[in-house]
């Protein structure tokens, strides 16, 4: 409620403020102005999204992966680095490898995971075409 005690003040003011004005008319061709400088303007390029990581990058990522993959597994008799032998037996003696032993999937489970994977890479493509179509105009 305090706020409002000086709108009586204000509205007396703006009125006055008002009548004081000359009210302004504009000219004949006062669209036809405004239209020629719209148009005159440099009309911005439409946005179009690229992605962060060119084509031309992922290849170069997939090469150089697959590359040293190679370079790993190629049986060579020089080493680069010497390292210890890894004693595979440790492993088979943990028991959590057997903790899913008695686990048993049915098979409508398993289709069912298959056509939902599906179903969510088609839906990816189809929304990733979408978007870039709406993004095109």
């Amino acid at each position: 409620m305090g706020e409002n005690k000086h709108i009586d003040e204000l509205d007396s003011f703006a009125k006055k403020y008002m009548n004081d004005i000359e009210s302004e008319i504009p000219s004949m061709d006062f669209t036809k102005n405004i239209m020629t400088t719209i148009e005159a303007t440099e009309t911005s390029k439409v946005f179009k999204t690229e992605p962060l990581i060119s084509k031309k990058v992922w290849l170069l990522l997939v090469v150089t992966l697959i590359a040293s993959i190679f370079y790993v597994y190629k049986k060579s008799s020089t080493q680069l680095i010497n390292l210890p032998k890894i004693e595979w037996d440790l492993f088979s003696k943990i028991k959590i490898f057997n903790a899913f032993k008695n686990i048993e999937v049915s098979n409508v489970t398993l289709y069912a995971c298959f056509f939902f994977t599906l179903l969510i890479f088609v839906q990816i493509s189809f929304l990733k075409n979408r978007f870039e179509k709406r993004l095109k105009f």
